[in-house]
């Protein structure tokens, strides 16, 4: 040992460091052979993890499945899921974390292949409207003085059509009365399903903070006001509506355009990220606060998704009539959140649970 350590004594620095870097990371006991994220195991077969929740990595195996009989057929690969047999994977090999899922090819040109190909059809996942929405980036309206002003006169208007004469022969029925405690206005519907999306994501929100600093709209002086008034759908027939929503529009003493940015700013953020895709990317911003949406019906008014084919609509015409003039008054924006659907934080009065936030004001 004292010879050793006489000379490495000796050694350069330089060398000393590259020898260590030789005998560390490449070399995980006999068995392991580690290159670039791939792993080689003693029986010759070479693994790497891709990062993907169970739910994404279910839907390809459900709706994709010739993607992973590709990955058999072109490079002699398979994959595997936490929770997998060790019986189903070479000796040596084990299931992956929960969050990921394991590539097992016989070279590491393979791997790498099967890795760049089962990426490919994760992505394809992501595009598929049957895959649900897992978060959104909103800006809440339910907050303060004025919020709980906006929720009061939300809750008395739904009353007041639920409880009326024509509400029964209109279609409208208390499920698809949206939650006044939730009113938000959204700007990004995103899924992420994977650690590293939901990173790249919190990234997105501290670029668009900077963002927004960079152009005044943070810390510059007067607040967003924002006008929540008057009733509207999103098709031009009232007869059949699916979604019928507060109309908001920016007020006050403040340069017109801030909220804007703030759309601007979001969209661009995550495009950055990559989180957006190409459609949503492209998709115009339409501000507005859902009262009523059929999506909700026989779901408890709190599941947000669901297939849009089975909808259905209600007449809106005599809520128009009764209704339309619905004013909330003014509300001034504060924050921005990126939040989770289907979670909810009691902490903050029932809103969806804020993963990460951008203050634009105190």
């Amino acid at each position: 040992k004292e010879a050793e350590w006489r000379r490495r004594a000796a050694l350069p620095e330089e060398e000393e460091e590259e020898e260590e870097e030789e005998a560390g990371p490449r070399h995980q006991g006999a068995s392991t052979l580690r290159e670039d994220g791939f792993t080689q195991h003693a029986g010759g077969s070479w693994t790497a993890l891709v990062s993907a929740d169970a739910d994404l990595a279910r839907h390809v195996t459900r709706h994709d499945p010739d993607a992973l009989a590709q990955l058999r057929r072109d490079h002699d690969a398979s994959v595997a899921l936490p929770g997998s047999s060790t019986k189903a994977l070479p000796s040596g090999i084990e299931p992956p974390p929960p969050g990921s899922i394991l590539v097992v090819a016989p070279s590491l040109h393979a791997a790498r292949d099967a890795k760049l190909a089962l990426e490919r059809a994760l992505e394809r996942a992501l595009r598929s409207p049957k895959l649900q929405y897992t978060h959104f980036v909103c800006v809440p309206l339910c907050f303060g003085d004025d919020g709980e002003r906006l929720v009061a006169t939300v809750r008395a208007f739904h009353r007041d059509v639920l409880s009326s004469a024509y509400a029964a022969d209109c279609d409208i029925e208390p499920s698809i009365a949206h939650e006044p405690g939730h009113a938000h206005l959204t700007l990004c519907m995103l899924k992420l399903y994977s650690d590293e999306a939901r990173a790249r994501a919190i990234g997105a929100m501290d670029a668009m903070g900077v963002a927004l600093k960079d152009a005044g709209v943070v810390g510059g002086g007067e607040p967003i006001e924002l006008e929540v008034k008057g009733l509207d759908a999103m098709n031009s027939d009232f007869s059949a509506v699916d979604v019928l929503f507060l109309k908001v529009r920016e007020v006050g003493s403040r340069e017109r355009g801030a909220m804007s940015a703030v759309c601007d700013a979001a969209v661009r953020a995550f495009s950055d990220a990559g989180l957006l895709s190409r459609k949503d990317a492209n998709k115009p911003v339409k501000l507005h606060a859902t009262v009523m949406n059929t999506r909700l019906r026989n779901r408890g008014g709190r599941n947000e998704g669901g297939d849009n084919s089975r909808r259905r609509s209600f007449d809106a015409r005599r809520v128009m009539a009764s209704h339309g003039d619905l004013d909330c008054g003014s509300v001034v924006v504060k924050t921005v959140h990126l939040s989770k659907r289907g979670e909810y934080d009691v902490d903050a009065g029932g809103f969806y649970r804020r993963v990460a936030e951008v203050r634009l004001c105190s």
